[in-house]
């Protein structure tokens, strides 16, 4: 037994903005994590269920045992067993070692007619749950929807962390970013006050493009003007690569499709990033 239980950090990819590289960063974190030894677990609050069905063997459609569980089964909020339930390992190829629990075409629907109706704080039915199962992983990652809904909300208000990625092969990506970051800073005073801010994420970036080069300076004066920090940045961006469609198609990491050298070493280096800022070590203690 280690001498003090050791909770996984768990961590937000938000924006409002779709198409902007969310799952494809979380699937991909998640992979490296599982790669370097650690036991990650990804929860797809997307109804959307990109996330699931990239990493999973079954379409989200046709599981039960899903978020939407996790949120309305009363039974979840005490009972450990039950959370353990909706938790999925059979996973696609390059995704050996990563848990996930899947999306429902209908969590929007289910979440606003129960949630939002029964619970007196709707905001952190999540949060309540994940407590209990941090120690059993050594790093959660959430997928948010491209909305600032109940589902969003619970996902601020149980991480730890987030990043917010940004394409910066379009203006509309930094459109609303710093109404995003009021809604999260607003929404966690109340309900985490302790949620950290990681930075933005920069994707599908082209250093030899003008546009992409104007993106990444505005994204940096902005974060300066919120933050009141010279480095919000995150240090490493994520190359523009062809190969992220053709991992989408077979469902497997980007390091699993040929020629994909250089973004693999982005999601590589993001993931050392992450685990050197957070301090995070495998959990290698036996049951």
């Amino acid at each position: 037994m280690s001498q003090e239980e050791k909770l996984a950090p768990v961590i937000s990819i938000i924006n409002k903005k779709g198409g902007v590289g969310k799952t494809t960063t979380v699937i991909n974190l998640a992979a490296e994590f599982a790669r370097k030894g650690f036991a990650p677990l990804v929860i797809d609050l997307d109804p959307q269920g990109n996330a699931s069905n990239h990493i999973g063997q079954i379409r989200h459609e046709s599981i039960t045992e899903n978020v939407a569980k996790l949120f309305c089964d009363p039974d979840t909020e005490t009972d450990i067993q039950k959370i353990v339930d909706v938790i999925r390992t059979d996973v696609n190829e390059g995704f050996e070692g990563v848990c996930y629990i899947a999306s429902s075409p209908a969590l929007d629907k289910i979440v606003a007619e129960t949630v939002k109706v029964t619970s007196p704080r709707p905001a952190e039915e999540l949060k309540y749950r994940l407590d209990k199962i941090r120690s059993a992983f050594d790093v959660i990652l959430i997928d948010c929807p491209p909305t600032l809904t109940t589902l969003s909300e619970n996902a601020i208000s149980a991480s730890t962390h987030y990043i917010t990625p940004i394409d910066t092969g379009t203006d509309y990506s930094t459109d609303g970013w710093l109404g995003l970051m009021e809604h999260i800073q607003r929404l966690s005073r109340r309900t985490n006050p302790n949620l950290q801010y990681l930075g933005a994420l920069l994707t599908k970036h082209d250093v030899q493009k003008n546009i992409n080069k104007a993106i990444a300076y505005k994204m940096n004066e902005l974060e300066k003007s919120m933050t009141k920090a010279d480095d919000s940045l995150l240090p490493v961006k994520i190359r523009y690569s062809p190969r992220i469609g053709e991992s989408t198609v077979n469902n497997v990491p980007v390091r699993k499709v040929p020629n994909s050298k250089n973004i693999t070493q982005d999601y590589e280096d993001l993931t050392a990033y992450i685990i050197a800022k957070l301090e995070l070590t495998p959990n290698v203690e036996e049951a």
